[in-house]
């Protein structure tokens, strides 16, 4: 019983200790939302980075969803991007209980022209 209770802090600890290095940047905001990169865990790999994205909406939707929190993976070299996960929660930074997993698809898609899209997809590949 106490070799479990020692493994539960420990978890707990590096839980912890993983959450409290975020250093989430903001990379742009418009009248819905704004827009939040953790620079501390952007992930390199060859062409491509994977970032941890929070989307914290001015307002809460219908359903209660404050912020999106999203794991995206940009292949820097063609301009692509493809969402790893996603989860909308009731709380500003992707804080609370997740409310609901959203659909991701599999495949890769052209990194959008608008201008939240382009200024995500440029800090994450000049990180």
């Amino acid at each position: 019983m106490k070799r479990i209770a020692q493994l539960s802090a420990l978890v707990l600890f590096a839980f912890v200790s993983a959450a409290s290095h975020a250093m989430w940047v903001t990379v742009t905001r418009n009248e819905v939302a704004t827009v939040y990169v953790d620079s501390a865990a952007i992930v390199r790999m060859g062409n491509n980075k994977r970032v941890w994205v929070v989307y914290d909406l001015t307002s809460p939707d219908t359903t209660g969803q404050q912020s999106v929190k999203s794991y995206i993976d940009y292949d820097c070299a063609e301009a692509k991007y493809k969402t790893i996960s996603a989860t909308s929660h009731p709380n500003k930074m992707g804080n609370g209980p997740a409310i609901k997993a959203l659909p991701v698809p599999a495949d890769w898609k052209p990194v959008s022209q608008d201008a939240m899209s382009r200024q995500l997809f440029a800090f994450a590949c000049a990180w």
